[in-house]
């Protein structure tokens, strides 16, 4: 029996686009990262979203093995792309995860799946050896690569269009249960300084909401989270939580 554990180093500062938390834990056979993420929308990027043209995201993660002989092997390396669209005429906001398009009421309960990855699927468990440490990272993007060429030429050359957060660092490690039923514990190698005054507050996560064996739950998906929905509802796994 392995237990997975990922500890990332508290809170960040609600200044700018940041990553304030990382937790990766295994169901079945899967990793499910979740994350909350700090990011707020710049007057020029929230008119342009008013208007109908669509924001692409991105959530990038790596996870690597430190060779002191050469460099960092990349064990795993996985990303994913939020499509947020407004319909001027209808006054509808949509979210898309690759094949899937749901519903929400406002630009910001759009940038809430952003904000609250939830129970991503990134790759199956048995990438990471048992006993060997792992330098693992995240980052969240505006992606600039998706827009249509003339707003891609528009956003190179303008600053209002760069929106990041910069690479999250912690430690993974997969180990044994001890006798005790006490899991391996990896610290974070970086521990970012605590906000001052926090800019979002995640919304409620049971304590056993992804539990590391027993009992069929509902398979990792594509990270999406959205109010006014109870686990179970929609497919490949949206469990939607409450608004922040």
């Amino acid at each position: 029996m392995f237990a997975l554990l990922l500890l990332c180093g508290g809170f960040v500062s609600a200044s700018g686009p940041a990553v304030q938390s990382v937790t990766l834990t295994e169901r079945g056979r899967d990793l499910l990262l979740s994350a909350d993420v700090s990011l707020e929308l710049n007057n020029q990027l929230a008119d342009a979203a008013e208007r109908g043209l669509p924001l692409y995201f991105s959530v990038e993660v790596e996870i690597r093995r430190p060779r002191w002989y050469w460099f960092d092997q990349v064990v795993l390396a996985s990303s994913q792309t939020w499509r947020i669209v407004h319909n001027p005429l209808t006054r509808q906001w949509r979210v898309n995860s690759g094949s899937l398009a749901l519903p929400v009421g406002s630009l910001s309960e759009a940038l809430s799946v952003v904000r609250f990855v939830r129970n991503w699927r990134i790759a199956d468990r048995d990438v990471l050896e048992p006993g060997t440490e792992y330098e693992g990272r995240m980052r969240v993007r505006f992606d600039v690569s998706q827009l249509s060429k003339p707003f891609q030429v528009n956003a190179l050359n303008s600053s209002d269009w760069s929106l990041a957060t910069p690479w999250t660092v912690f430690s993974v490690q997969v180990g044994r249960e001890s006798n005790g039923g006490t899991p391996v514990i990896t610290q974070p190698l970086s521990v970012p300084e605590p906000p001052t005054s926090p800019s979002i507050e995640p919304p409620p996560v049971p304590s056993q909401a992804m539990p590391l064996r027993g009992g069929a739950q509902p398979n990792g998906g594509h990270g999406l989270t959205l109010p006014g929905m109870t686990p179970g509802q929609g497919a490949h796994g949206l469990v939607p939580p409450e608004s922040p």
